[in-house]
């Protein structure tokens, strides 16, 4: 009972939060209906109309007849509104018994009723706006406005066999009372009705003593006037047809009387049988709490033994984190330590950096200074080459010389002898001396050719070491990329330096050319006019190879500046890869150390936190075992760039090196085999 009080009051709460013109503070103020039908006008107008809300009755006073029959017309609006509109049947919902509030005012049923207005409030159009008035209301009112709409939702408690019988006869008590307070309602009408039809008795029977009255004054036996005799039969008629339809109604009453005395009695027998049944009710009702207090011990039972196992599992997991722990400690440090080492090599690096450019410079100053000297150190073996081939030609003149000498010296004795055998005595001159040779030149020119080429191979090992000293502490694959680019920068070099070479043969073979030009004939101009033609535009095109030699040294010069800025573009990559994974790290110690302090707390916490704090250490160590793969991806990324980088650079040069070699080459032979057959022929 106290439930229902409880859902009857935060009902009546809830139905103040209506604007409604009657009253509807009480229970006593809505009994009558009109409150309750003006809100669910206000719930559903689509419904509940204004014809609606005519049919019932405002000034019923203490009328419970009326009360109920406008009860009855709000509790058959709401059936149609649940079957029509919202496609509920409330087949198993206890519906409120109308005579009860009527009668009585039980709070018990004008709770259910209301609960049926709740539901119609939270299903229709307008919802949303009155959940968020109920959310507004009190904590108890909610919680009593929640469970009734949840009983609603489920169209009652789940009921015995008992309570199903019961259920089936309040329902035929509810049907015989309906049936009774409508023929009450129906001999009220016709009690209505024989008032009204004594009334016209009355009524016509003074009419009918004043017509007498007046048929008396104007009858005259001997002249009857034939309008007043007409007059007199028609009231005749109509009185005998009134006094049977009363007769008729009088028996009808009687009879409704009697059915309203069985009905009556029955009803007696019914209410009787109800309570015995309700005590029945009672029992069971009492049973079944019973019964639900015995399943929620049980239910307690094995939650208690649920968290007591789950309790040993957490001190067997505890042990396993405490594992992980000390596992992600030393991680952690190991990780520290690396990234220590990183940082000293980053500025190891930064520092490196001022003295590489520094030393960028000098190489390239020296590098041009090798040329020149190269250059130099090429046309002054050409020279002494040249001179060689003098001082041979000189020598073998000198040789031919001193044999004519000797030969005419001979001739000369020869003649002698025989002037002196014809003439007595003569004066013979001497033959001139042969001047001096020049054997000395080779003595001259070859100490300091030794000496420049002593300082150059000096100055080449003094750089080869300047640029060992910071390349020792490089990455080895910048240093093999360096290696390879100044090897092939000492090929090209090479072959530039044989280019020149051949230049400066070109270039004394032409000069010989020319000075024998006028010696020979005119065959001869002309071939060696030929041979010059084309001697000149081979050394264009030796010109003009050096020059590409040049632009190539240059463009590879660029290339490992371009892979230096690649280099050092990775290596600030890595470092902020190691910025970010230091981050990482350091966010990583203060959820371990988060951890450390919860797990010293752990025994008290709840079985949810536990879990969450394992599901951070989870995260946690996904998130690390994610960059940790994401860093040596990268690392193998870069790597493999820069050995693409390598190989492409390297075999374009070595492709580069072999096309300029085979075209030297090529070009070299077939140059020197038409040269060296006319030079033999010439010296033959």
């Amino acid at each position: 009972m106290d439930n229902n009080q409880d859902l009857c009051g935060s009902l009546i709460k809830w139905l103040q939060t209506f604007e409604l013109e009657a009253p509807h503070c009480t229970a006593e103020d809505i009994s009558d209906g009109v409150a309750m039908a003006q809100a669910l006008c206000q719930i559903a107008p689509e419904w509940f109309s204004e014809t609606f809300l005519s049919k019932i009755k405002t000034d019923v006073g203490s009328n419970w007849r009326l009360k109920a029959s406008n009860l009855k017309k709000i509790l058959d609006g709401i059936v149609d509104y649940y079957q029509e509109c919202l496609n509920q049947q409330l087949v198993d919902f206890k519906k409120p018994d109308i005579t009860q509030i009527a009668e009585n005012c039980s709070r018990e049923e004008l709770g259910r009723l209301l609960q049926l207005i709740l539901g119609c409030a939270v299903n229709c159009s307008y919802k949303q706006d009155y959940i968020t008035i109920i959310m507004g209301m009190e904590e108890s009112v909610q919680q009593v406005i929640m469970q009734s709409i949840q009983e609603l939702e489920s169209g009652g408690v789940g009921m015995s066999n008992e309570d199903a019988q019961m259920q089936k006869l309040l329902t035929d008590l509810n049907k015989a009372v309906e049936e009774r307070d409508q023929m009450e309602q129906r001999c009220h009408e016709l009690d209505m009705q024989v008032s009204l039809l004594q009334e016209e008795k009355v009524s016509i029977l003074q009419e009918n003593r004043k017509l007498q009255e007046r048929l008396q004054e104007v009858e005259n036996p001997q002249n009857p006037s034939l309008v007043a005799g007409n007059k007199y039969n028609l009231l005749k008629k109509e009185y005998d047809q009134l006094k049977e339809e009363m007769f008729r109604l009088e028996t009808a009453k009687d009879d409704c009387r009697i059915r309203a005395e069985v009905q009556e009695r029955e009803l007696m027998e019914l209410q009787s049988r109800v309570e015995e049944l309700q005590i029945q009710a009672d029992e069971a009702r009492h049973l079944k709490d019973e019964i639900d207090i015995l399943k929620e011990t049980a239910d307690k039972v094995g939650k208690y033994e649920a968290t007591i196992e789950s309790y040993k599992r957490k001190l067997e997991e505890l042990s396993d984190l405490k594992r992980q722990l000390k596992i992600l400690e030393e991680k952690n440090t190991n990780y520290m330590q690396h990234n220590l080492e990183l940082e000293e090599e980053v500025k190891r690096l930064g520092t490196w950096k001022s003295q590489v450019e520094m030393y960028k410079k000098q190489i390239s100053e020296l590098l041009h200074k090798l040329n020149e000297e190269t250059k130099r150190a090429d046309k002054m073996e050409f020279d002494s080459k040249k001179s060689q081939d003098k001082i041979l030609a000189l020598t073998r003149e000198k040789e031919q010389l001193t044999v004519e000498r000797d030969y005419l010296k001979e001739v000369n004795e020869e003649l002698k002898w025989t002037q002196l055998s014809n003439v007595p005595r003569g004066d013979l001159s001497e033959p001139p001396k042969t001047p001096p040779t020049e054997s000395g030149i080779e003595e001259m020119l070859q100490p300091d050719l030794k000496e420049k080429l002593a300082r150059l191979t000096h100055e080449n090992k003094m750089l080869k070491l300047k640029q060992q000293e910071p390349g020792g502490e490089q990455l080895p694959v910048v240093q093999a990329m360096l290696d390879d680019a100044n090897q092939q920068i000492r090929a090209l070099t090479s072959d530039n330096r044989l280019a020149n070479q051949r230049i400066l043969e070109l270039e004394s073979q032409v000069e010989e050319i020319q000075s024998e030009k006028v010696v020979g004939g005119d065959s001869d101009t002309i071939n060696l006019r030929k041979e010059l033609v084309t001697l000149q535009a081979q050394v264009r095109t030796l010109t003009s190879e050096n020059e590409r030699q040049k632009q190539k040294i240059e463009a590879t010069e660029e290339a490992l500046e371009e892979s230096n800025r690649k280099c050092t573009q990775l290596k600030e990559c890595l470092a902020r890869k190691d910025a970010d994974i230091q981050a990482v790290e350091e966010r990583y110690k203060k959820c371990i150390e988060k951890a450390k302090a919860t797990i010293n707390t752990l025994d008290t916490k709840p079985n949810a936190e536990v879990t969450a704090l394992k599901n951070q250490l989870l995260e946690k160590n996904n998130i690390i075992q994610k960059f940790e793969r994401d860093e040596e991806r990268k690392k193998q990324d870069v790597e493999s760039k820069i050995r693409i980088l390598y190989n492409q650079c390297a075999n374009q040069r070595f492709r580069e090196s072999m096309n300029i070699r085979l075209a030297g080459l090529s070009s070299a032979q077939s140059f020197l085999a038409r040269q060296r057959q006319p030079t033999n022929r010439r010296q033959s």
